[in-house]
């Protein structure tokens, strides 16, 4: 299931929810990644890619983006020959949807009615043909609405926004198909805008926050704590940097470990921080004496490198004199 790359809806949201620090390093900048991100969505493009088409042009070749690639999503059925709902059947669609702009919204149209009349027999076959027409709807639909919801930095507009396209699909779809292509991204979706709120609670010191964060991704499946972890990671190396960019105090670094990774994933920061530290001293403490004996006068080259190497000794286990050799090499 894909839960990171979502509809423009949220993007604004998505975004706002990474931000830890009551005073972000760049709005700019993040909501120029918000427009990164919308745009790369499949929906991004639907306005004018995805008008209903009665398919008869036949797609010759794949389009470059999807040539070489293999297909997201796969077409089930039960023992009866219906067709099994899942979140494989909207992948599929949005697999082939992704190559709107290379070619035009029939041949794209065409291409998925194409595999799904030739992958599956009656009633399997109409069954996804008429969740297909759905889906179509349901994107063009949630294109114009979503021009009502400019993107803001206001918690209940972004909670409108959530609301009304739940409202949209449950008005175009069946629940058993509402539930399989959608309740992962709802309940993603609903957490960004909770730990939104906590992070922009006054009230809240970083601990209190952390804790609170904390606990509402232990409510998540088991699932989509998996799904998170690559993106915490990537958005605290993003933010880290631009702190240190901007000579943040440690205790802002440890507000934002805190906020997006929690207390125990922080201390094993921190102790990975205090080791390279200490690390770091040391090779900086043998760098000075070793600069001393180099410059020592009337003492011949071939001496001066037996004391460098024993005072390398001295100070390094065999493994950490590999890493100084190594870093004397560079």
């Amino acid at each position: 299931m894909k839960f990171l790359v979502y509809l423009p809806l949220l993007a604004g949201a998505l975004l706002l929810g990474w931000q830890l620090l009551p005073n972000p390093p760049d709005d700019a900048d993040a909501r120029g990644r918000m427009a990164t991100n919308s745009a790369t969505s499949v929906t991004a493009t639907l306005p004018a890619n995805l008008q209903r088409s009665n398919g008869n042009t036949v797609p010759v070749a794949m389009p470059e983006s999807l040539r070489g690639t293999e297909v997201d999503g796969q077409l089930q059925v039960d023992a009866d020959g219906n067709l099994l709902i899942t979140d494989q059947l909207r992948n599929l669609f949005d697999y082939y949807l992704s190559a709107n702009g290379e070619e035009t919204p029939e041949q794209t149209q065409t291409r998925i009615r194409q595999q799904l009349t030739s992958k599956l027999d009656e009633p399997a076959r109409g069954q996804a043909l008429a969740i297909f027409e759905h889906y179509l709807s349901y994107l063009q639909a949630v294109a114009k609405l979503e021009q009502d919801f400019p993107v803001l930095d206001d918690l209940d507009a972004l909670w409108a926004r959530e609301e009304a396209v739940q409202r949209l699909r449950a008005s175009l779809f069946s629940a058993q198909v509402h539930q399989a292509f959608f309740a992962g991204e709802e309940v993603y979706n609903r957490f960004t805008l909770e730990r939104l709120a906590i992070n922009r609670n006054p009230d809240l010191d970083p601990a209190q926050r952390a804790a609170d964060i904390e606990a509402l991704r232990e409510n998540l499946p088991a699932e989509m704590q998996g799904l998170l972890v690559p993106q915490l990671h990537q958005d605290l190396r993003r933010e880290t940097q631009a702190l240190n960019e901007q000579n943040a105090a440690p205790e802002q670094i440890r507000d934002l470990r805190l906020n997006l990774v929690g207390p125990e994933a922080t201390a094993r920061l921190e102790a990975l921080d205090q080791q390279r530290a200490d690390w770091q001293q040391r090779v900086s403490e043998f760098s000075r004496e070793r600069e001393s004996i180099l410059q020592q006068p009337g003492v011949a080259p071939q001496d001066k490198q037996a004391a460098i190497d024993a005072l390398l000794q001295e100070r390094f286990a065999p493994n950490e004199q590999l890493r100084i050799a190594s870093q004397n090499k560079r």
